[in-house]
């Protein structure tokens, strides 16, 4: 499995900035399946584990071939938003291209703090689309930001306030986390994003 670590702002800028013209095979792997977590339980077996949490998330979920009449109101400002990068992919980061493409609608006031400080710092980000008080995005976009989604308490408070020790795998110090969803309704979804820290085990990759 291919380790992820902190996303470097040319990583960024390069995942973004290409065109979404590109055919479907030639288009690269979508960032939200490279950042996917693929470890399992028995994978955490070497580390101790803090700061387990989870947060959990409503929004309106809709196919790109849909935005016509559900969404007519945004229509022309997301056909062009999304004409202009590369699909981060949805649920695990699959891509169904085309009009079977899934695109998430929140009340902007919904998304945690640490979202909207990052998007208000952002300027260049091309995942996120604000429409005055409702965003847009893509759910493989959640997955790189993970744990900003994340709503640490008390001592774990700064366990997720950025994404320096994020990983798409366990490793000594890493934040690491999942996303899951349920759909509630024909248009309606729930997503709920986990999030946790892993110290290694003294000796404990000596157990592998």
């Amino acid at each position: 499995m291919k380790l992820l670590t902190l996303i470097s702002p040319a990583f960024l800028a390069a995942s973004v900035s290409a065109s979404a013209s590109e055919s479907a095979s030639e288009d690269p792997t979508p960032v939200g399946q490279l950042w996917t977590a693929s470890w399992t339980s028995d994978d955490l077996a070497p580390y101790e584990q803090s700061c387990h949490t989870k947060s959990t998330y409503k929004a309106s979920i809709y196919k790109l071939g849909e935005m016509y009449p559900a969404l007519e109101d945004y229509t022309a400002n997301l056909k062009m938003f999304y004409s202009q990068q590369l699909y981060p992919g949805s649920w695990a980061g699959y891509d169904a291209h085309g009009n079977d493409r899934e695109l998430l609608k929140m009340p902007l006031a919904s998304l945690p703090t640490k979202m909207h400080r990052w998007l208000q710092t952002s300027s260049t980000q091309r995942h996120f689309s604000v429409h005055d008080d409702v965003v847009f995005f893509a759910p493989g976009a959640i997955y790189p930001l993970l744990p900003l989604w994340v709503n640490g308490k008390g001592e774990c408070e700064g366990a997720f306030a950025g994404l320096e020790e994020y990983a798409n795998e366990p490793r000594d110090g890493a934040v690491i986390g999942k996303v899951d969803y349920k759909k509630t309704g024909e248009r309606e979804v729930e997503f709920s994003v986990e999030g946790l820290k892993v110290q290694e085990k003294e000796g404990g990759r000596q157990e592998l």
